[in-house]
């Protein structure tokens, strides 16, 4: 083989490795960095709250004891992540099956618009599932809830404009997962395209600590 040819040949591999390298390792750290941030554990207590549900029901956190759920947080007039994160819940709870020994939680976080009835109509795009409750409250009390309970930030800025009263709401796309003790155990960026098998695999995980199966 020519001193040329053996020089091209060098180079033909070398693109090769630096393509499987651009390819793969990205996706590689990617996943590290996944597994580092997202691990279950045992980090801070909910505690108690009351807010009402989708029926126009009085709905509190004594109703989830014993059961393993997932919260989100949402608002129905969003038009972006929020029917993003619905749809993830979604997909959880069909990858778990009918057990009635888990639940899945919808916090609106904008509680001024989000009525019992516009909740019930959100959901009803995602198919009825008795586990799944959908709240609403005062915007205080709310506020609150996201910010002190779950440790998330939640800020509303009026528009300012003369012909305006629209408010703008910024809110985590954070899912979490509950014990049956009311202990957040885990949670991760609820748009990234792993949560809905790290969300299923936690769920399972946390199913068989509980002794449940």
């Amino acid at each position: 083989m020519s001193v040329i040819m053996r020089g091209i040949l060098i180079g033909v591999i070398a693109l090769i490795f630096l393509i499987v390298g651009l390819v793969f390792l990205p996706k590689k750290k990617e996943n590290e960095q996944w597994e580092r941030e997202n691990k279950i554990d045992t980090y801070w207590e909910v505690g108690d709250f009351e807010l009402t549900n989708q029926l126009g029901e009085a709905f509190s956190s004594e109703q989830l004891k014993g059961k393993i759920w997932l919260a989100n947080f949402v608002f129905t007039s969003c038009v972006a992540e929020c029917p993003l994160l619905a749809q993830q819940m979604t997909l959880v709870r069909r990858n778990l099956g009918p057990r009635d020994d888990i639940a899945f939680v919808s916090f609106s976080v904008d509680p001024q618009t989000d009525s019992p009835e516009r909740l019930k109509q959100f959901a009803a795009a995602y198919g009825e599932d008795p586990r799944w409750t959908l709240l609403t409250g005062e915007v205080d009390t709310v506020t609150d809830l996201v910010t002190s309970k779950f440790l998330l930030p939640l800020t509303r800025n009026e528009d300012g404009t003369a012909d305006s009263n629209e408010t703008a709401i910024y809110h985590s796309d954070k899912m979490l997962v509950v014990d049956g003790n009311g202990v957040v155990r885990y949670f991760c960026d609820g748009l990234n395209q792993r949560t809905v098998q790290s969300l299923t695999d936690v769920f399972q995980v946390l199913i068989q600590e509980s002794g449940v199966y």
